[in-house]
């Protein structure tokens, strides 16, 4: 082998880092966990092999599940060479144990060096008997695995910025937790469902949902029970689309603002209660993915050099707005400027952002509920069925959710990213590049309205002129019913008006005979006030 041939051979720091190494990824099946297994194998040449803690379900077991993940759009360009590094392990996270054979338990303690503990539910609305199951049990148990795995280098637990959204300035470290992960697991183990629900605002407090919530409880899980392991928090705040990797656009869930980009593309949504002048936090899927794949090999170095082990993990708050913020109005904006029409369209699309609550609650029934019951009852009328009201109801509720996080503003400290950055070699830079200092937004949403279209509706290219032309279809009706309707209120407002002025005419003409009510053109009856 020749020098030039070593050379190439070695790596960057973090591509030697994950050299020959066996990483385990829970919620490898999920968006954000499709991603990282695309991008250590394109990235990470020398990987020796990734194993996927999923669970079966009724229509597949692992296997299959694993089978089809690979046929998925984002991984399909994947090389036969390493399709063979990834395998499926049997588990669960809400089950005791992870649900694991004593022989696959015997496989991950023996072998695996790295964990990126993924899995999550990321349903604001999930009760909160299955939101602790799966995010504060499923990570003590992980937790519990890690500390039997003799070759661990590090464990990286994704959580998110908005933990503890009750603040108003978030900083990168834990804070006072009044939660009891193991007193909360108990309890929803032994309570039943109706009881719970009872209690959960109760338990809630100051958190908008049970996703923060028990993200929180499950940090306060991580800074407890990982004495002596080397671990770190990873906080990402809102994730969209991917930049550029594998390529521009990708994203496979209509979670937080892409539902409502969405929704209001296709002509659904019309209004959303929502401060255009607050920070939209967004970080496209493949920034947040190198920003994971760095700080398992910044934990690594962190760990070799730590003599203590009562030492905190570190927190890593993956925010875009610190050093490159976007408003909800630019958001919004944009994403009117480039969006692409599409056949999927029900009408012309417009969104009005309102601060007031009341004024949202009044063009919701205005711009969603009339027109949806109008649709579905002349479709009623012509033997068809439409769902239109039905399709409303679920966007507003996924509108109320996210409403909390669009009317509100947090400052956020992304220190250690930025440093984390700035530790990397500039090889490394290029390959996993996280930071948001040059990051063009205007750039992003092209290929953003791009992937939602193509990803998201299904709604390939070549149907371009057919949506084009039932874009302009529905332009030209939504500005002809805007005409009439304004012309029957200016009609209405004159005719009100005018029935007025003839009263005052009248009033004036008559004013000097109220003086004398006998006047003889006058009923003798008729009294003038």
């Amino acid at each position: 082998m020749s020098p030039t041939e070593e050379v190439a051979l070695e790596g960057t720091p973090i591509q030697e880092f994950y050299r020959d190494q066996c990483v385990l990824i829970t919620g490898g099946t999920g968006f954000l966990g499709k991603v990282l297994i695309e991008k250590l194998l394109r990235s990470c040449p020398h990987l020796g092999q990734i194993l996927l803690l999923i669970r079966s379900k009724k229509d597949a077991d692992c296997q299959e599940r694993l089978h089809l993940m690979m046929e998925d759009t984002i991984l399909k360009g994947v090389s036969p060479k390493n399709r063979t590094k990834v395998v499926a392990v049997a588990g669960d996270c809400t089950l005791p144990g992870l649900g694991l054979s004593d022989t696959d338990r015997q496989t991950l303690v023996a072998n695996v060096t790295t964990v990126f503990h993924v899995a999550a539910t990321v349903r604001f609305d999930e009760a909160l008997a299955s939101a602790v199951s799966i995010n504060v049990r499923g990570t003590k148990a992980i937790l519990d695995l890690a500390r039997e795995m003799p070759n661990l280098k590090a464990i990286v637990h994704v959580s998110t910025a908005y933990s503890q959204c009750h603040l108003q300035q978030i900083e990168e470290k834990f804070y006072p937790s009044s939660y009891n992960p193991e007193k909360l697991i108990r309890l929803t183990e032994c309570v039943d469902t109706p009881y719970l629900d009872q209690l959960t605002p109760l338990l809630l407090k100051e958190s908008p949902n049970t996703y923060v919530y028990t993200k929180a409880v499950a940090e306060e899980v991580v800074r407890s029970y990982s004495k002596g392991l080397p671990v770190s928090v990873f906080r990402p705040s809102i994730v969209v689309a991917t930049k550029t990797e594998p390529f521009p656009g990708w994203i496979d869930n209509l979670y937080g603002p892409t539902g409502v980009v969405v929704a209001t593309v296709t002509g659904i949504m019309r209004t959303l209660h929502c401060d255009p002048n607050k920070m939209a936090d967004i970080v496209p899927a493949d920034m947040v993915v190198n920003g994971l794949i760095a700080t398992a090999w910044k934990t690594h170095l962190r760990s070799s050099m730590i003599q203590s082990a009562d030492e905190v993990p570190q927190v890593f708050n993956f925010v875009s707005s610190p050093e490159n913020p976007i408003r909800w109005s630019e958001f919004f904006t944009l994403g009117m400027r480039y969006r692409i029409p599409t056949v999927h369209a029900v009408w012309h699309p417009n969104l009005s952002l309102n601060r007031s609550l009341i004024a949202h609650r009044v063009q919701h029934f205005l711009y969603h509920i009339v027109p949806a019951m109008v649709v579905d009852t002349a479709a009623c009328f012509i033997g068809k069925r439409t769902n239109l009201l039905k399709i409303t109801r679920k966007v507003d509720r996924f509108a109320e959710l996210i409403s909390y996080f669009a009317t509100r503003q947090w400052l956020f400290s992304n220190t250690n990213v930025q440093e984390m950055w700035g530790s990397l070699s500039v090889k490394d830079q290029e390959i996993f590049p996280f930071s948001f200092q040059d990051h063009d937004w205007e750039d992003f949403f092209k290929t953003y309205m791009r992937g939602t279209r193509t990803f998201l509706l299904k709604d390939d290219m070549t149907t371009m002129p057919r949506a084009e032309a039932r874009t302009n279809r529905f332009f030209w009706i939504h500005q002809t019913l805007k005409a009439v309707l304004l012309y029957l209120f200016a009609r209405l407002a004159w005719n009100m008006a005018g029935a007025k002025l003839i009263r005052y005419i009248f009033s004036l003409i008559l004013r000097p005979l109220s003086r004398n009510n006998s006047h003889p053109l006058l009923p003798t009856s008729l009294s003038l006030r």
